[in-house]
């Protein structure tokens, strides 16, 4: 499995980060994990990092700022920066229009239930 420079965690839940650093590392997807609970913090990241960033892993269901409301904001960042990222959504969320919504959208790749696993992993790299 080939090896991704860099992959975001969006997730409001640490512990739900956590473990998806751990399943991504065990899978040797990365060495360079960076944890969000916040979308805000994550979408400031990406504005002001030249970091080069292969992965976000973005959950849909957070306070503030939720995946669409990240996708939005994301959406207006500078094409450059976001040629190279691929957009997975992994979620809790069962609703069908959830994943037809995220199905629609170009810049989501991947629409994956929680949790994370080696499945899983595999089929993002």
């Amino acid at each position: 499995m080939k090896k991704l420079e860099r992959i975001i965690l969006v997730d409001d839940d640490p512990f739900t980060n956590l473990y998806n650093e751990i399943i991504l590392k065990q899978n040797n997807a990365s060495e360079n994990i960076i944890p969000f609970q916040k979308g805000k913090e994550a979408i400031e990241y990406l504005e002001t990092k030249i970091d080069k960033v292969d992965l976000i892993l973005l959950d849909i269901n957070m306070p503030i700022m939720n995946g669409w409301q990240f996708l939005e904001h994301y959406q207006k960042l500078d094409e450059k920066k976001r040629a190279t990222i691929l957009v997975v959504m992994l979620t809790s969320s069962v609703n069908i229009a959830d994943q037809k919504k995220a199905e629609k959208l170009q810049l989501v790749k991947k629409f994956i239930n929680k949790p994370l696993n080696e499945e899983g992993v595999n089929e993002i790299i």
